[in-house]
C-alpha cells in the first residue's frame, strides 16, 4: 500500500472517531507521521522485512504505552502512546492485505498475506466486456481496519480511563469497555 495512503487513512479514521476533541490534532498527526515513517525502506533501499514486523510495529509502540502509564504520565501523552500503537498496527494489517509482510522478522523470513478477489464482469455502455473485482482483499482489509482501528479510537478516552483507574493492560480495558451497556440518550423516566 503506498505511503500517502498510510498517512490519511489513519488520521481520517481518527478524526471520525472525534480523537481530536479531547487530544490535540497534533497527536494525530504525530502517529500519522511515524505511520509513514516506516515506509522509508522504500526510499533508502531496506529490505521491507526489516521495518514491517510484529515486533518494529507493535512491540515497541506496546512498550511505550506501557511506559506512559507505569509513570503516570500526561493525560496527552496517553493518549499518543496509544494512537501511536494503533497507527503503527493498521499500518502493518493494512499491508498484509497488500502483498504481505515477514510479521516475525529476524526470527522468520516467512511472507504473510491475505490476497483474494472475487471477481465479476459487467457490460459498458459502449458495450465493452470489463472485468473486476466484487469484493477484494484490499476491501476486507479495510473493512476490518474500521472495526479493529477505529473502534478503540472511538473509546479512547475511556480505555485510558479504565486503564488508569484498574491498572489493566488495553486489552482488558477495550474489553471492559465494551462490555458497558450504552448510555440511554432517552429518559422516559
Amino acid at each position: 500500500m503506498d505511503s500517502l495512503f498510510h498517512f490519511v487513512f489513519p488520521m481520517i479514521a481518527a478524526l471520525a472517531a472525534r480523537v481530536h476533541i479531547k487530544h490535540p490534532i497534533r497527536n494525530i498527526l504525530i502517529a500519522a507521521t511515524l505511520a509513514v515513517l516506516v515506509d522509508l525502506d522504500h526510499v533508502f533501499g531496506i529490505p521491507r522485512v526489516t521495518t514491517h514486523n510484529i515486533f518494529l510495529l507493535i512491540l515497541i509502540p506496546l512498550i511505550f504505552v506501557m511506559y506512559t502509564f507505569i509513570k503516570r504520565k500526561f493525560y496527552q501523552q496517553k493518549g499518543l502512546s496509544i494512537l501511536i500503537l494503533l497507527f503503527l498496527a493498521s499500518h502493518l494489517f493494512l499491508d498484509v492485505f497488500t502483498g504481505g509482510v515477514a510479521l516475525f522478522y529476524p526470527l522468520s523470513s516467512t511472507i504473510y498475506g491475505i490476497d483474494f478477489g472475487v471477481p465479476i464482469t459487467w457490460t459498458s455502455i459502449q458495450g465493452e466486456g470489463l472485468e473486476g473485482y466484487a469484493i477484494s482483499s484490499l476491501g476486507v482489509g479495510i473493512s476490518l481496519f474500521f472495526l479493529l482501528i477505529v473502534l478503540p479510537c472511538l473509546f479512547l478516552d475511556e480505555i485510558i480511563e479504565k486503564m488508569e483507574t484498574k491498572h489493566e493492560d488495553f486489552r482488558r480495558a477495550l474489553k471492559d469497555i465494551m462490555k458497558k451497556k450504552p448510555k440511554s440518550y432517552y429518559n422516559y423516566s
